[in-house]
Order: C-alpha cells, then structure tokens, then sequence
C-alpha cells in the first residue's frame, strides 16, 4: 500500500465517522435536501426573478438572487424538519441504530466518492505515474467508477465525455 491508498482509505473512513456523527436520518435527509433545493431553484427561480422585478434591475442579478434564495429557504426548511426528526430519533430511543446505519450511509458515500475521483484522475495523465500502478486499492475503484457510470443515463453520459 502506498500514501495514495492511504487517503484513499481515510476518504472513506472520514465519511463513516461523519455519517455516524450525524445519523442516517439526518444524512439521507441531508442529501434529500440539497437534491430538491437545487431542484426547486432550478424550475421555479424564473417565477422569484419576476417577482422581484421591482426590487432588482439587472435580468441576471435577479435570476441569480432567486435560485440562490431558493435554494437557502429549503436548506433552512431542511435544517428544520431534520432537528424536528432527529429529537424524535432521540424521544424514541433509536439514536444507536440511527447512528450505526448513517456509519454505514457515510461509508457507502465515501466509497462512491473515492471511485467518482478515481474515475476522473483517469481521465488525467495520473494512471501513467508509478504511485497510480502501485496502488492496491485504485484498480478496484476505477470497476466501482466504471459500475457507477453505467447506470447514468446516455444523454448525461455523452456530456460527460465532451468535458
């Protein structure tokens, strides 16, 4: 094992203490959040940009203004809902499970994490250095990289290449 294998491990073991900090509930929810925060900005900032014609002159300073308002007002309702249910967590008494399973939540997101990086540093002269080869770990991200990347849908798949 060299240092690459090294941060690659602590990449993921990084990610488990954080999901065993803060839960499964809260780090699903988390992820839940930021999907429809960055959702609902993206479909509805038109309608928030109009309205605040008035207030904003400059076209793009009002969009920008609106998506990035969006996107703090369901973060904040986010925020909420998961202190509401992680107290309910607590009430109930779950707090180890909930915390067990956000340890294996945040070892799963390490994993796909370390392999989506692996994925993209293949993209890049790295395979041709030795560290690369002598890696023990980096061939079995670069399968996860490849499986993950294979369930994306063509038309994501094709934008990816031309980057």
């Amino acid at each position: 094992m060299n240092w690459v294998d090294y941060i690659i491990l602590g990449t993921i073991a990084l990610s488990a203490l954080v999901g065993v900090a803060r839960g499964l509930i809260r780090e699903v929810l988390s992820l839940g959040t930021w999907v429809a925060a960055l959702a609902i900005a993206w479909f509805f900032h038109q309608e928030l940009a109009d309205l605040l014609s008035g207030q904003l002159a400059h076209p793009l300073v009002r969009k920008g203004a609106a998506f990035i308002a969006l996107v703090l007002l369901v973060l904040i309702a986010g925020a909420i809902l998961g202190t509401v249910l992680t107290a309910l967590i607590d009430t109930v008494g779950l707090t180890g499970v909930d915390r067990l399973l956000g340890m294996a939540f945040g070892g799963a997101r390490g994993v796909v994490l370390v392999a989506m990086a692996v994925y993209l540093a293949a993209l890049t002269p790295a395979p041709s250095d030795p560290v690369w080869s002598e890696s023990t770990l980096i061939s079995d991200f670069e399968s996860i990289g490849q499986w993950l990347l294979s369930l994306t849908p063509p038309e994501l798949e094709a934008r990816l290449k031309q980057i």
